[in-house]
């Protein structure tokens, strides 16, 4: 698509602008910053470090996550496309809270006017964080960009993903003044920030941050500049993704490795399950291998399904990678992919649901943190969003192979209910 003029991006900021009434949620977000600033300053650097109650951190998490437990469609949130888990943002939290040192140092990121200072501190985080496994620091600068947005939503962008600035600089023709390979994540968070704000004023988006950030995701100015299409139903409008090529299978080696690990993940599933007091479904053809590395107690994996389906839905399920059932019914499903395409699993989901439209069970596709982004990409594919009755994103979501590992070291994982799986997922945007 040819990009537009200046002149028909003004149009089309006139025309949000004169249907979005930005005094009304620039007032919310003085309320929600200033919730925010004091979470930080009584509750992460106060008195104490024992974990803090969920539902404490669940307020705040509300506003950082629009996917969050107990936001609705309406409810105003920094951002939701690149969501962390509940229960990451909760550990994040308390592991903040413990670490004193780098919660001083987000403050004084937070507070700082100086754009240099600004860039010191946010590659001082980067190192100090290096090799955690929490989500602080990444190579999209989502999570800093989430708290900065948070604390000061008015000179914070709260476009979160540094993929997705890079996109819109591009669209826009504006420059980043540093190789943007080799800049630092503090360069890239805090030079963008500046850089679209100045570009987005110039097209005729004037007020806060997230004023321009709303217009930024809003329609149709959304579907110009971030990758994937828009489809137009009776009924809704269905985002999707066209990907341009497909890749490469992974060579024969790297295959078996993956493989290898694919069937652990399917062992530590069937252990969560089996915990948590459900029976297990396992695969034929990979029962005797995950059994190899998993030794349930009698009677827990099931040889026969106890469903009533027709034989094409019923030889669907039982190709599906872990089942945790209850008596006769399935509570959720679990496709584990470790394939480059990650294709067949949503396939294999696509299927079930297109077979038993009204079947309401719990989806998940499993796969490695590396992959979460194909994954995403591929569940947005046309004939997955235009699926009956409803697009598969909305029904399956997305488990990372490190959020699983997370959930079997649970203290106390017998007396869990499994909607602690809700605390860990992601959904696609």
């Amino acid at each position: 698509m040819t990009a537009p003029s200046a002149a028909q991006l003004s149009e089309l900021a006139a025309q949000f602008l004169s249907g979005y009434d930005a005094a009304a949620k620039d007032a919310i977000w003085r309320q929600q910053s200033d919730a925010f600033r004091q979470f930080w300053q009584t509750r992460i650097l106060g008195d104490g470090t024992h974990p803090l109650p969920n539902d404490e951190s669940d307020v705040m998490i509300r506003i950082l996550d629009r996917h969050a437990k107990g936001n609705t469609k309406d409810s105003e949130a920094v951002a939701g496309g690149f969501m962390i888990p509940q229960g990451a943002w909760r550990r994040m939290f308390n592991e903040l809270r413990a670490n004193k040192p780098i919660a001083t140092l987000m403050r004084r990121i937070f507070e700082a006017e100086d754009q240099q200072q600004r860039i010191a501190l946010i590659d001082e985080v980067y190192a100090a964080n290096k090799g955690q496994i929490n989500k602080l620091t990444g190579k999209l600068g989502i999570t800093i960009n989430i708290f900065l947005a948070a604390y000061n939503p008015f000179n914070n962008l709260s476009i979160v993903s540094l993929n997705d600035r890079r996109r819109l600089m591009e669209f826009l023709t504006l420059s980043f003044p540093l190789d943007w390979e080799k800049a630092s994540a503090g360069h890239k968070i805090v030079e963008t920030n500046a850089i679209l704000h100045s570009g987005l004023e110039a097209v005729g988006i004037s007020g806060s941050a997230r004023t321009m950030s709303v217009f930024c995701y809003s329609e149709p100015f959304r579907s110009l500049w971030k990758t994937g299409h828009t489809l137009k139903r009776p009924d809704r409008s269905v985002s999707v993704s066209v990907p341009a090529t497909s890749e490469d299978e992974t060579s024969g080696k790297t295959q078996a490795t993956e493989t290898r690990e694919s069937l652990q993940i399917q062992a530590v599933l069937a252990e969560i399950g089996s915990r948590m007091g459900f029976s297990i479904w396992l695969p034929k053809a990979d029962r005797a291998r995950v059994l190899n590395i998993w030794r349930p107690a009698a009677d827990i994996v099931l040889n026969e399904l106890p469903l009533n389906y027709e034989n094409t839905t019923l030889r669907t399920i039982e190709q599906i990678d872990v089942l945790w059932l209850k008596k006769r019914s399935i509570v959720r499903a679990f496709e584990v992919e470790h394939t480059t395409s990650i294709y067949s699993g949503l396939l294999r989901m696509a299927d079930l649901i297109a077979l038993q439209p009204n079947l309401n069970i719990n989806l998940h596709i499993v796969a490695p943190a590396a992959k979460r982004e194909k994954v995403f990409q591929e569940i947005r594919r046309p004939v997955f969003s235009l699926l009956e009755p409803r697009p598969l994103a909305d029904i399956c979501t997305y488990l990372s192979y490190e959020s699983i590992r997370d959930l079997v070291g649970s203290k106390h994982l017998d007396r869990l209910s499994d909607a602690v799986v809700e605390d860990y997922e992601e959904r696609a945007e």
